[in-house]
């Protein structure tokens, strides 16, 4: 099966996260491999992976990353998983016949207790100072990820300029963005995690499985009704039936209750997506 993971910082975290759901279920046992938006890495390695396992029997492989940067390697042809999880929903097109739209989150800055400026940021949080304010503080260390290659980069700089407009403050967002650190999505909640960095930029559905404090954004800024996740099957899946079963368990069973506990709030319906035009032909799995 050609799915390979990159070695980095939080690729790394999810492998240590996934060996503990390995010990439930042999190695021999059948496989799905999903790619998917790494603001869910911790909610997918960890509880959904255990409930995979313990519902079907699959045994989960997964690749988290920015979603487009996967949606490129899957058209080039150097990723082939049995289902793709993207927040950005668009980014399915010309890859699928068919993809589901099914859950949304918002924009949230999110701290670690261990940040030096932990104390801060629960000021903000309780709203004794503005969240400008905390991120704007001399000293503080504030992480987003590369709007080149991740759909949560690009709504980080959407909602910094929301939240200049919205405390009238016009050379936030510039001196912001200039000052930020960028970290691939599945290396920023580490980062921001062990106190590396003061604060970042999440979606609401990846702070509370992370352990981190979450400082809700004025609703004029934070994204809440462009925010979308969606999944599909792809063309080349090893095994349609074992992609199938996985995406029941994410839409419908299980999966979807541990997805609501992590902070996604699902449609109802969901919202099944026919592109058009026939997907672009990757290199097959072999």
């Amino acid at each position: 099966m050609s799915f390979r993971v990159t070695e980095d910082r939080g690729v790394k975290l999810s492998a240590v996260l996934l060996a503990a759901t390995v010990t439930l279920i042999p190695s021999s046992s059948p496989v799905v491999s999903v790619a998917y938006a790494a603001s869910l890495v911790a909610t997918m390695e960890g509880p959904v992976a255990r409930a995979l396992a313990q519902r079907s029997g699959l045994r989960f492989v997964g690749e988290p990353k920015g979603s487009r940067a996967l949606a490129n390697l899957i058209r080039a042809g150097l990723r082939n998983p049995d289902v793709f999880i993207t927040a950005d929903p668009a980014l399915l097109n010309g890859l699928v016949t068919q993809y589901t739209i099914f859950g949304s989150a918002r924009m949230v800055v999110a701290y670690s207790p261990k940040s030096a400026h932990a104390g801060l940021f629960a000021d903000a949080a309780g709203g004794s100072i503005s969240i400008i304010a905390a991120l704007s503080a001399p000293g503080v260390r504030v992480g987003r990820t590369d709007p080149a290659i991740d759909p949560k980069g690009a709504r980080t700089v959407r909602t910094v300029q929301l939240l200049g407009q919205h405390f009238h403050q016009p050379g936030f967002a510039q001196n912001l963005l200039a000052n930020a650190q960028e970290f691939p999505e599945e290396d920023l909640a580490v980062r921001v995690q062990t106190g590396e960095l003061d604060a970042g930029f999440f979606y609401s559905t990846e702070t509370a499985p992370m352990g981190l404090s979450t400082i809700e954004l004025p609703p004029d800024t934070n994204l809440a009704n462009e925010i979308a996740f969606a999944i599909a099957i792809m063309p080349h899946a090893a095994d349609r039936q074992n992609a199938q079963t996985f995406l029941s368990f994410i839409l419908y069973g299980q999966g979807k209750r541990i997805l609501e506990a992590a902070g996604l709030h699902f449609f109802k319906p969901v919202r099944v997506v026919v592109p058009p035009g026939p997907p672009t032909k990757g290199t097959p799995r072999i």
